[in-house]
């Protein structure tokens, strides 16, 4: 089944441009390493990532959350990479990034709350079970995430990171794409009285 079949060209839109700004600040960054120094390129990081916001907020006219947080997250681990000139805490942002992420979903189901659901209804409205779903294979992505990141932090060089983040891309892309594929559900709307 492919995705056409799945969603309306709305909705494609909507997914891609999402997708844009959630992967274009980081592929900017991996893009700008190899031409600039890693304190430059976490620049670049930082003033895309606020650019990326802003746009979110723009387009959606509402408190984009999770942009919000990946800002926050990026600005002071940047800020921190560049002032103490320490390569580390940029890499480590990416550990909390997955971590806290993993954690919040995991209190969202004992709370019974979906911030998948949340977060992304407005652009995906799926059902509650497909939300469940999503909610699992993305705590699993986010903490093998975590552990991947923090193993090749620790026992790798610079450029084996960068090279580690580069296919994390494209993991993520596919493995986005593949839980929508077998996971997406569209919610059943209620049928207009005649």
């Amino acid at each position: 089944m492919s995705l056409k079949t799945l969603f309306s060209p709305q909705l494609l839109k909507k997914i891609l441009l999402g997708s844009l700004f959630e992967f274009g600040p980081i592929v900017i960054f991996l893009a700008s390493f190899h031409y600039l120094h890693i304190y430059r390129a976490t620049l670049v990081l930082m003033v895309v990532t606020i650019i990326s916001t802003v746009l979110t907020y723009r387009i959606q006219k509402r408190l984009p959350y999770l942009a919000l947080y990946v800002a926050f997250i990026t600005i002071i681990f940047g800020y921190m990479t560049i002032s103490l000139r320490e390569p580390r805490f940029i890499q480590m942002r990416d550990t909390l990034y997955d971590i806290t992420f993993a954690l919040t979903l995991i209190g969202g189901l004992i709370a019974n709350v979906s911030f998948l659901k949340f977060a992304f209804n407005s652009v995906l409205p799926a059902t509650d079970r497909a939300w469940t779903r999503f909610t699992y294979a993305w705590i699993f992505f986010f903490v093998v995430n975590a552990i991947l990141n923090e193993y090749v932090r620790r026992t790798m060089s610079l450029h084996d990171w960068f090279d580690f983040k580069s296919t994390m891309v494209i993991v993520t892309l596919i493995f986005g794409i593949t839980t929508l594929v077998l996971f997406y559900e569209k919610p059943h709307l209620p049928q207009k009285e005649s």
